[in-house]
């Protein structure tokens, strides 16, 4: 090797030497402001079993904000903030270990939409991120530990420790202010897809049953009778008869004739139901002289209610929260229900006459 290479290559192997371990990189605001939580963390992560994510490790999680801007609640956000502010007034965070553990149904459970909100956004403002939301900015600005120094399109997701990833999406999963976004699907929903929907809400009744609800990770499981309408031909004519079922789980099956002023059961000296014709052989309801649609049982089953449905009754009325004491000694009539997309129930409603 030539003499003048060799120096050359000693002198470098010098300067490496003394220019000793290599710096270290330049710590933000944001990352001394987090410097103990991330020990505290890295300590939990060496305690805690590694148990497997329900979400795809690298799936990048996107803008922190994106949903937030174009949800319905953001149009109310401005003005509840300050309530939010005074509720955690006495705590720094809403879920404090949400950078320590996997978050589940216990840790978010009675949260409301507007909190599940603040608690993921509060993992970016652990790491400094700078908020766009005027809401998101003014609740933040409140604690003293936030430090806003990464803008937005400055942050990097790979500050997160594999804990924090994970419970960004589980709390963007969680769409209501009780968490059953999280919910597997519900295995009443094919059965219940199959009678169809109308103006938004089931075409069956349910009839639940007293003493049967239980209490689950973010929803009611109560045992209830599945009821149709019984319908009769709309083309039926005066002095025609039918014989339709009045109860599929008991084959109870009556003969109906249509008389002038209604349809008639054998043995009636007066019409007992009556319908709206429409001409055609397709089936339309019938009715009780009170105007109640008459519905016959056709399953037996279970039903999932969201612990965050409704109740109410009319369809213009107003609705309360859906108690499970409401079941404790009297059966429960809903002939207007509404689920979701997994199969649970939002909302039970009454439209009586």
């Amino acid at each position: 090797m030539p003499k003048k290479i060799l120096l050359l290559i000693l002198a470098a192997a010098l300067l490496t030497g003394c220019a000793g371990p290599s710096a270290k990189p330049q710590t933000t605001a944001a990352e001394s402001s987090v410097e103990t939580e991330t020990a505290e963390t890295e300590e939990s992560e060496e305690t805690e079993e590694d148990e497997d994510l329900l979400f795809d490790e690298d799936e990048t999680l996107g803008d922190p904000e994106e949903g937030d801007t174009e949800a319905p609640l953001l149009a109310e956000a401005a003005a509840s903030v300050s309530g939010v502010i005074k509720k955690y007034k006495k705590q720094d965070y809403i879920l404090k270990k949400s950078n320590k553990k996997k978050l589940k149904w216990e840790d978010v459970k009675g949260l409301s939409e507007e909190e599940l909100r603040y608690a993921k956004n509060e993992i970016y403002a652990r790491h400094g991120y700078i908020f766009k939301a005027d809401d998101l900015k003014k609740y933040f600005k409140s604690k003293k530990w936030y430090k806003g120094t990464v803008k937005a399109s400055k942050f990097d997701e790979s500050v997160f420790n594999k804990y924090e990833r994970y419970n960004v999406k589980y709390l963007k999963s969680v769409k209501t202010a009780s968490g059953q976004g999280s919910l597997s699907t519900a295995s009443s929903k094919k059965k219940i897809d199959s009678y169809g929907y109308v103006d938004g809400h089931s075409k069956l009744s349910f009839v639940l049953k007293k003493g049967t609800l239980k209490e689950k990770d973010g929803y009611y499981e109560v045992k209830a009778v599945y009821r149709q309408a019984v319908t009769v031909p709309g083309n039926m004519k005066e002095g025609d008869s039918v014989t339709v079922s009045f109860n599929d789980l008991k084959k109870d099956k009556r003969k109906l004739t249509l008389k002038e002023d209604g349809l008639y059961e054998k043995g009636d000296k007066s019409a007992s139901y009556y319908f709206y014709p429409t001409g055609k052989k397709a089936g339309v309801p019938i009715y009780e002289d009170s105007e109640d649609r008459v519905d016959k049982p056709v399953y037996e089953g279970k039903l999932y209610i969201r612990t965050d449905a409704v109740t109410g009754e009319g369809t213009l009325g107003e609705t309360k929260k859906f108690k499970a004491s409401s079941l404790k000694k009297s059966n429960k009539e809903y002939n207007a229900v509404y689920f979701d997309s997994k199969g649970y129930v939002t909302k039970l409603i009454f439209v009586g006459d």
